[in-house]
C-alpha cells in the first residue's frame, strides 16, 4: 500500500521530466534498473516461469522504491530527520509490544521460543532495524540535551537485541561498530590503524569460531534409561515421548540431552526432578539447560549443542544453512556461467535435495540463505560481479559524500548478506532499497531548510 500511494503520488504531481532527469542522473538508481533487468533477462532460460514472474513481482520494489525516494529527492534536511524519526518511533513502539507480549502474555500467544518475540516481521530482518536504529538515533542528535534524550532508547534498543537472542542482531551491532571505525580510518588516511583493525576482528572472530567448536563442559551421565524417563515423562507432559519436538527432533533424545546438560541422570528419577519450566523447554526443542537464559548465553549454547550433534538438522538453524550452503554451491558448479536463472532457483534446491537424500524435512529444506551464493548460482559469475559492483560503488560513494550512516548501513547489509537471503523476501528488498536510496544522494544539511 505504502508503495502503491507513493507511486501515486508522483503520477499525481506529474513533473515526469523532473523526475526522468533525477533517475538518469543517479548512477546508483541505474546500477539497480541494470540488476533488476538481469533478472527479467534470466527468464529466457528458466523453466518455471511461474515461479520466476513472481520472483520479478517481489523484486519490483527494489525499482519502484527508489523511484519513489529519488524522483523527487529530499531537499529539506527536516524532511530527512522526519523519515529518521518515523522510523524509529516504529522500532520503538513495535519492539515494547513484542516484550510486553513474551514476557507478560506468553500463554495468550502460545510462544515456543524467546525469537518468536518478534510478532510483526520475520526476527532476522527486525534485529537487523533495531541494530541500524542505534546509529540513526546518533544521527538524529544534534545538542547536548538532545544526546540526553536519547540515551534511554539506545540502551533499550541494546537491551532488546540482548534478550531476544537474534544473533544477526548482535552481528548487526558489532558490524555497525567495525563500520564506524572503518569510516575514520579510511576518511583520515591511517592506514596502519586500518590493518590493526582487520587484524583484531580477524582474531575475535577466531576466538569465537575456537569457543563454538570447543567440547560441552558436560560429561555423558551413561546410558538412557529410555523406558524409566517414558514412564515419568507421560506423568509431567502430553506431547508423546515417542514423537517429536516442536523442532520436530525426536523428543526422547532432546529429553536425554537436556538431563546431560544439568548433570542429571538420563533415567526416571532425572525426569521426576525436571520442573514445569524446563519440560515446557524440552517440549520446544531446547536440549540444552544453557538455551532457557535470557541473553546471548543461550543462544550460544545452543549453536554449540548444533555443531556437536549434526546427525539430524532438522530444527536447527545453523545446521541447516549448512546444508542449503552444500546444496547451493553443488547447484553453481552444476550451471557456473549464466545460473539456473530466476524462475528455477527452487526446483533447482528441491532437486539437490533429494539427489543427496538430505535428512532435511520438506519445511526445512531453505534455500541458499546467502545473498552472494543465490545471485551466483541464479545469474552465475557476471550477475554476483554486478552485484558486487553495485555495493562496492555504493561504499565508494559514501565515502566521497562523507555520509558515514549511509556507509554503514551498506556495510551492514554486505555483512548480513553472508547469512541471510536479505533480498528474498519483501521486507529485506524494502529495507535495503529505502535506505540505500536514501543515502544514494547527498543528504541535505540545515542550511537548506
Amino acid at each position: 500500500m505504502s508503495i502503491l500511494i507513493g507511486l501515486l503520488n508522483l503520477i499525481i504531481e506529474g513533473d515526469f521530466k523532473a523526475y526522468y532527469n533525477n533517475l538518469k542522473n543517479n548512477k546508483f538508481f541505474i546500477l539497480l534498473l541494470l540488476f533488476f533487468l538481469f533478472h527479467a533477462i534470466a527468464l529466457f532460460w528458466s523453466d518455471n516461469l511461474d515461479y520466476g514472474f513472481n520472483d520479478l513481482r517481489r523484486k519490483s520494489s527494489l525499482i519502484a522504491v527508489p523511484i519513489i525516494v529519488l524522483s523527487k529527492p529530499i531537499s529539506l534536511s527536516k524532511s530527512y530527520r522526519m523519515i529518521l524519526f518515523c522510523f524509529i518511533s516504529t522500532l520503538v513502539i513495535t519492539s515494547i509490544i513484542n516484550a510486553v507480549s513474551y514476557f507478560y502474555f506468553p500463554n495468550h500467544f502460545s510462544f515456543n521460543e524467546i525469537r518468536e518475540m518478534s510478532r510483526f516481521n520475520s526476527h532476522i530482518r527486525y534485529g537487523i532495524m533495531i541494530a541500524f536504529g542505534i546509529p540513526i538515533l546518533l544521527e538524529m542528535n544534534t545538542s547536548k540535551k538532545g544526546f540526553y534524550l536519547i540515551i534511554p532508547l539506545i540502551v533499550w534498543l541494546l537491551f532488546y537485541t540482548y534478550i531476544s537472542q537474534v544473533l544477526t542482531g548482535l552481528i548487526s551491532i558489532i558490524t555497525i561498530l567495525f563500520a564506524y571505525v572503518l569510516f575514520r580510518l579510511i576518511a583520515e588516511r591511517k592506514i596502519k590503524s586500518l590493518w590493526f583493525l582487520i587484524l583484531t576482528c580477524s582474531v575475535g572472530i577466531g576466538f569465537l569460531i575456537s569457543s563454538l567448536f570447543s567440547e560441552p563442559d558436560h560429561n555423558s551421565s551413561g546410558k538412557a534409561d529410555f523406558i524409566g524417563m517414558k514412564s515419568e515423562w507421560d506423568k509431567k507432559s502430553n506431547m508423546s515421548f515417542e514423537g517429536l519436538d516442536n523442532k520436530d527432533q525426536n523428543l526422547k533424545y532432546t529429553l536425554s540431552r537436556f538431563l546431560e546438560s544439568k548433570g542429571l541422570k538420563k533415567n526416571g528419577g532425572g525426569v521426576q526432578s525436571l520442573n514445569n519450566k524446563e519440560i515446557k523447554a524440552i517440549e520446544n526443542g531446547m536440549a540444552n539447560v544453557a538455551e532457557m537464559k535470557i541473553g546471548f548465553w543461550g543462544r550460544v549454547e545452543g549453536l554449540k549443542y548444533q555443531i556437536h550433534h549434526t546427525n539430524d538438522p532438522n530444527g536447527h538453524s545453523l545446521l541447516q544453512r549448512i546444508e542449503a550452503w552444500k546444496s547451493g554451491l553443488e547447484i553453481f558448479r552444476d550451471h557456473p556461467i549464466v545460473g539456473v536463472g530466476t524462475g528455477d532457483v527452487d526446483d533447482a534446491f528441491t532437486k539437490k535435495y533429494n539427489e543427496n537424500n538430505s535428512k532435511l524435512l520438506p519445511v526445512n529444506q531453505i534455500r541458499a540463505h546467502n545473498t552472494y551464493l543465490t545471485t551466483l548460482l541464479t545469474f552465475g559469475v557476471l550477475g554476483l560481479i554486478i552485484f558486487l559492483a553495485i555495493l562496492f560503488l555504493y561504499v565508494k560513494a559514501q565515502l566521497q559524500y562523507g555520509q558515514i550512516l549511509g556507509f554503514v548501513f551498506m556495510v551492514l547489509m554486505m555483512v548480513t548478506f553472508l547469512f541471510e537471503d536479505t533480498l528474498e523476501t519483501q521486507t529485506g528488498i524494502t529495507l535495503f532499497s529505502f535506505f540505500a536510496a536514501l543515502y544514494s544522494i547527498q543528504i541535505p544539511s540545515k542550511k537548506n531548510d
